[in-house]
């Protein structure tokens, strides 16, 4: 738990009593608050810390988990005295701060580099700038208008087909968020937005082999989720039989045990479909390690758990997809008391699988160690790669190669060849023929199926916005953290735009959330700021690991992880449940919003709602075919659901 809030005021004016008040009590479920006076307003914690440096006239709130030791017992306001700026970037922390420079009359707010710790605010030139944890706090004071800012509800409602920066912008107009990864200067005039993360590569720069990376992974992983688990009496876990999960989850249980701590509790969701099933891994890690394992189901009632998230959360990016999934866990381990709970949550943006090297291999025009990087993935026992052929499993291994080197070489070669001539672009598929060796069948079944996908790829719908709404202006640029990715990514082996980006953010958010109300943690031990760096400094060649990919977890936490993880090549597919997930959605909320004059209708078109309701519900439509139409509904109904509340609370 824990949390910040407060309120600077540049115009002379107290800061109202009922204000205080009110954020106090919203923020009741984050912890006991302590309130910390300053010349100009006030600080609240909320079992968070306060500090102090009268002399310097220095004030901080921040919540914050660090994960290693500091030079300086005062994390923000002594490290900021002696460094300034730069001292956010030499903590590795989960932190939020507020610091109050009153020599400079400046707020200063700072977030970790993942945006683990949640913080937003509002700033109005000349009168106040008020920050807190959650978003409702601010919408509790008196002087703040609650309006929804449409212009987020665009990329909310669009079916993303690339990374989405992560934007300052919310859902409600003059309330901002702290950047992930940099800090934020507040005055009485004006406001601006700096990156402070430089990674430190330096321990990294001299490793030579794979060995050497998996070791220093193991190592800064393994000392990760140990800083997670210190001071923490009842340690759970998210355990669905991945990769990330049953990593997270062994070394966890490894050290526990090693310490003479209790058992880690696991937690798996079943939901009872056999696209999901994960649990024979599951049961891998359980015979290795006996942790104190619980299988939960998702909550049943999906209307009551929809109409508890929209209660809780502060705007429907934050609800869960699905509704009742994350909270099945969360209702478990508040029965069991925990304290923590450690996720493997998106490792694979972190550690990543390395078959970006394939892509390097292009464009250093290696042909002789592509075809051996292709041959070593399509040989791989158990690679199933369906998104190649649908049939993959029932191919000769010859066919197979040909199939998946198209796949590379021809994706690559229609990007590049991009409305050129049709018979150019044959020619280079003809060269690429005679380079790999392909046969005259699989260069036309390769061509036909191009055409087919591209004929059925017009009529795919990304978005279902009405005619005036698509009228609306364009939004105003706001900061993102678009500037931090293209600064940083050249230097590194992986795009940081994988790792820091809104998707990410935003379940970090919402898993801060929900623990916070139901009274446990949720720590990120693959976010942890040296194992990012490990990351994005180890070569694709590395990750890769002859076609495996993953080669940092397979190596380095070989001893620890069971052998059936570590040589699992395969992931569980949601789509079916998430297009279940979706219908009893509709089913269970659509007459909340069927009526003409909701507000929904002012931003989607009917029409086009309904084009997506019928593709969700078509059991003659391949479930693969679904994914996009599944998360549109559940967003639209998401957003339907949050303005009926914003209507009735204004």
């Amino acid at each position: 738990m824990g949390g910040i809030a407060g309120m600077i005021r540049f115009d002379g004016r107290a800061v109202a009593q009922t204000d205080i008040t009110a954020i106090e009590h919203l923020l009741a479920h984050r912890g006991g608050v302590r309130r910390h006076s300053v010349d100009q307003g006030v600080l609240l914690a909320f079992d968070s810390i306060l500090e102090a440096d009268t002399d310097a006239a220095l004030y901080a709130v921040a919540d914050v988990t660090v994960f290693e030791p500091s030079s300086t017992e005062s994390h923000f306001v002594g490290n900021y005295t002696l460094n300034g700026f730069s001292s956010f970037n030499q903590l590795n922390a989960d932190f939020a701060v507020a610091l109050w420079d009153a020599r400079r009359q400046t707020l200063v707010c700072a977030r970790d580099l993942l945006g683990v710790k949640p913080l937003y605010y509002v700033h109005r030139p000349g009168s106040f700038c008020a920050f807190a944890t959650e978003i409702k706090a601010l919408l509790a004071i008196g002087e703040v208008v609650v309006k929804p800012n449409q212009h987020k509800f665009r990329e909310y409602l669009t079916w993303p087909k690339a990374y989405v920066p992560y934007s300052s912008e919310t859902f409600y107009e003059t309330i901002y968020s702290v950047l992930p990864g940099h800090y934020l200067q507040v005055s009485s005039r004006d406001s601006q937005v700096t990156a402070y993360w430089k990674p430190d590569l330096s321990r990294i720069n001299g490793l030579i082999d794979a060995d050497d990376y998996a070791a220093l992974f193991r190592e800064e992983f393994t000392e990760a989720v140990n800083a997670r688990m210190l001071g923490k009496s009842q340690v759970g876990a998210h355990l669905s039989g991945g990769l990330d999960s049953s990593s997270v989850s062994c070394v966890a249980q490894h050290l526990l045990m090693a310490q003479g701590r209790p058992s880690v509790h696991t937690f798996n969701i079943d939901t009872g479909l056999a696209s999901t099933d994960e649990s024979v891994y599951v049961q891998e890690v359980i015979r290795q390690w006996n942790p104190v394992h619980h299988t939960v189901q998702p909550e049943p009632d999906v209307l009551a758990s929809i109409l508890e998230i929209n209660r809780l959360f502060d705007r429907p990016e934050h609800f869960i997809i699905p509704s009742s999934f994350h909270l099945s866990v969360s209702i478990k381990a508040r029965q069991i008391g925990c304290d923590c709970i450690l996720t493997g949550h998106d490792g694979d943006s972190v550690i990543t699988t390395g078959f970006d090297y394939l892509d390097q291999l292009i464009d250093r025009g290696d042909w002789d160690e592509l075809q051996r990087a292709c041959q070593q993935t399509v040989s791989q026992p158990n690679r199933n790669l369906t998104y190649v052929s649908d049939k993959w499993l029932s191919l000769s291994d010859r066919a197979k190669y040909e199939k998946y080197i198209l796949y590379i070489v021809g994706a690559e070669v229609v990007s590049r060849f991009k409305g050129e001539p049709l018979t150019r672009f044959l020619h280079t598929l003809s060269s690429q023929k005679q380079r790999f060796n392909l046969s005259t069948t699989a260069i036309l079944t390769y061509c036909i199926k191009r055409i087919s996908d591209k004929i059925a790829h017009r009529v795919l719908i990304d978005s279902a916005f009405s005619p005036a709404f698509r009228q609306l202006s364009t939004p105003l640029l706001q900061p993102t953290t678009q500037g931090l990715n293209a600064c940083l990514s050249p230097e590194s082996p992986v795009p940081v735009s994988q790792i820091i980006n809104t998707t990410n953010v935003i379940c970090n958010e919402q898993l801060d959330h929900i623990g916070a109300y139901y009274g446990h943690q949720y720590s990120f031990p693959f976010f942890d700021k040296r194992v990012v760096e490990v990351g994005l400094a180890t070569p694709a060649w590395v990750s890769f690991d002859e076609g495996r990919g993953r080669g940092l977890i397979r190596h380095g936490l070989q001893t620890v992880l069971p052998p059936a993880i570590v040589d699992r090549l395969t992931k569980a597919n949601f789509v079916e449940y998430g297009n279940l997930s979706a219908q009893q959605l509709y089913q269970a909320t659509h007459e909340q919003f069927a009526l003409p004059g909701h507000e929904i209708w002012e931003v989607i078109d009917r029409p086009v709602f309904n084009e997506i309701v019928a593709i969700v519900f078509n059991s003659r439509i391949p479930i693969q075919q679904k994914t996009r139409y599944n998360w549109l509904l559940s967003r639209i109904i998401y957003l339907s659901l949050w303005l009926s509340t914003l209507s009735k609370g204004s």
